[in-house]
């Protein structure tokens, strides 16, 4: 799995460079993908992402000195901040979801259609799953 997604890493951060976003890496996408078309709150992104709140602040601190996210006042509580993607943000998650669809197509091709949607299901099954129901399983010893 983790040769698979540092391929994948690689693939995306080429992608973003040629397509004019030398600025970004990989490691930028969950907070992409877990913002919300009207913004979403700094917290609230914490939480999607499983990242701390200070781990998040300072990468929306980097995208935000970089143009692609803004961050202000949450409308609905001024203590809150929160973040929306600007226009340069938004083309760079075309361009990330362009390369993470043809490395889809290209998966596809190389095991099959329904071995992909089984590989699905389970890393599902294993984001989902709390660490802390992870336990070690009993010594045999």
């Amino acid at each position: 799995m983790t040769a698979a997604g540092q391929r994948l890493a690689a693939e995306l951060d080429a992608a973003l460079s040629a397509a004019g976003f030398p600025d970004l890496r990989s490691a930028h996408a969950p907070v992409f993908m877990a913002i919300d078309p009207e913004g979403t709150r700094v917290t609230e992104l914490a939480r999607r992402t499983r990242m701390t709140k200070q781990a998040v602040g300072e990468l929306i601190r980097y995208l935000a000195g970089c143009g692609y996210v803004t961050v202000a006042a949450d409308p609905e509580d001024g203590r809150a901040r929160r973040v929306s993607l600007t226009e340069s943000g938004w083309r760079a998650i075309d361009t990330g979801e362009q390369v993470i669809g043809g490395f889809d197509r290209w998966l596809a091709d190389a095991v099959g259609a329904d071995e992909v949607a089984h590989l699905r299901q389970v890393l599902d099954r294993i984001i989902a799953t709390d660490p802390a129901d992870r336990r070690e399983p009993p010594s045999t010893a």
